[in-house]
């Protein structure tokens, strides 16, 4: 699956109103062009709600629907602890696990705190250059 700016908005609406109700507003959505980090939910605390809320997803891997699926939802349920002030400091506490396992539960997905990313695919967005350091580490 081809990641793109538009797929991260549609997947954002989709599963806001499937999953979480549609209670979240809409972050800044970003792509990230590294493969050490798939997805990252960030914002400032001292900005007014609304303000500073941002949800990064990488472009570098060739994801399945269901990966795609559950690295968003992962950084949608951190931003919904936030927002919600369950959880203001966004770690993978206990908030966090009881609401993966939930949706883990509920909906068959796979929602941890962290993937193995050693059998997944470069994409093509990713360079050729960072496709050789990938395969040369594996």
């Amino acid at each position: 699956m081809v990641i793109a700016e538009f797929n991260v908005l549609a997947g954002f609406f989709y599963f806001n109103n499937e999953y979480f109700g549609g209670v979240l507003p809409i972050p800044q959505l970003k792509l990230r062009h590294g493969w050490r980090t798939l997805g990252y939910f960030s914002y400032n605390p001292d900005a007014p709600f609304g303000m500073s809320e941002t949800i990064e997803i990488s472009d570098f891997f060739d994801y399945t629907k269901e990966e795609f699926r559950d690295i968003l939802i992962h950084e949608m349920i951190h931003y919904y602890l936030c927002y919600t002030g369950e959880d203001r400091r966004c770690r993978h506490g206990k908030a966090f696990k009881a609401m993966a396992r939930r949706f883990n539960q509920l909906y068959g997905m796979n929602i941890t705190p962290t993937i193995d990313i050693s059998k997944m695919k470069a994409s093509c967005n990713a360079s050729k250059i960072s496709k050789f350091f990938f395969e040369f580490f594996k």
